[in-house]
């Protein structure tokens, strides 16, 4: 899914926000935001968003001196995360179909999102659970396909939200490999802080080798390109991934929140709304 003319508003918008995460002063801040500007004048939109996204962050690693801005918001994401996974257990294990259940808040956790919206407060009284509107609902296929799968990849995205994959996965009860970005990007999760929400106690943890905010293909590890063609099955967590993904041939999910007006007018979902889509090019394996 190529970028189109919105992302450039969004880009900026997160030059803004890092500086701000990052404590610059008004005038650093104006400058760092005039620099952005310059850079994205000349940035290629003739790619997805996440990859564009890449060499924004890593321009902006080199200008702030910080490659990883977000580190603390993604450990207190992860703590905020925990402080509801009782309570959110319980409704799973009392409801008349756990695993629906544990998805739905799997997929409302999507919200934790630094990159395409603020997601300051999402963690407040649980309430990211309250406007939960399933626009494209695929969960009796992956119902399905999840009882005859036996190698499943689980690709994450934002820190927070791993914890509530990790009931899901709980819940599901297979074999899964979850994989993370290759390096710090935005508020995305990586090795470190899958293992700090609890997920190498419930499936097996891998690198994708990517260093976007997506999973990029040709960014990724041979090892973890040979992960994914072995798969039966393959659930794609939030926007990054879909937008990076959805015109792939292979066993693809999409769960995601469409936070932008871009992937919503793509989906032809009203914005805000979640999905669980199994892919128009669903097929058992993939094909590069």
């Amino acid at each position: 899914m190529k970028a189109e003319a919105e992302c450039y508003l969004c880009l900026l918008s997160q030059v803004l926000r890092t500086a701000r995460i990052i404590g610059l002063e008004d005038r650093a801040k104006i400058e760092l935001f005039q620099k952005g500007c310059a850079f994205l004048a000349e940035a290629d939109f003739d790619r997805t968003p996440p990859e564009i996204s890449e060499d924004l962050y890593a321009f902006l690693a080199r200008e702030t001196g910080n490659p990883d801005p977000y580190q603390e918001l993604k450990k207190h994401h992860i703590e905020k995360a925990f402080e509801l996974y009782p309570g959110l257990k319980k409704i799973v294990e009392s409801s008349s179909d756990p695993l629906r259940a544990a998805l739905e808040i799997s997929l409302a956790g999507n919200v934790i999102d630094f990159g395409a919206t603020q997601a300051e407060d999402w963690f407040k009284d649980g309430r990211f659970l309250e406007r939960m509107e399933l626009a494209w609902d695929d969960y009796p296929l992956l119902k399905e396909d999840l009882s005859r799968a036996r190698k499943i990849v689980f690709l994450g995205d934002n820190s927070g939200e791993t914890v509530f994959d990790r009931l899901f996965i709980e819940i599901l009860n297979k074999k899964v490999i979850y994989a993370v970005r290759g390096s710090p990007i935005i508020n995305d999760a990586t090795l470190k802080e899958a293992r700090l929400s609890g997920l190498s106690g419930v499936a097996e943890l891998v690198s994708s080798g990517c260093r976007a905010p997506g999973t990029v293909l040709e960014q990724c590890s041979l090892e973890f390109l040979r992960i994914l063609a072995e798969a039966d099955l393959i659930i794609s967590k939030g926007q990054g991934n879909f937008e990076c993904l959805e015109q792939e041939k292979g066993p693809f999910y999409f769960l995601l929140k469409a936070k932008c007006e871009v992937v919503s007018r793509y989906l032809a979902v009203p914005q805000g709304t979640l999905v669980i889509m199994r892919s128009k090019n669903f097929q058992p394996q993939l094909s590069f």
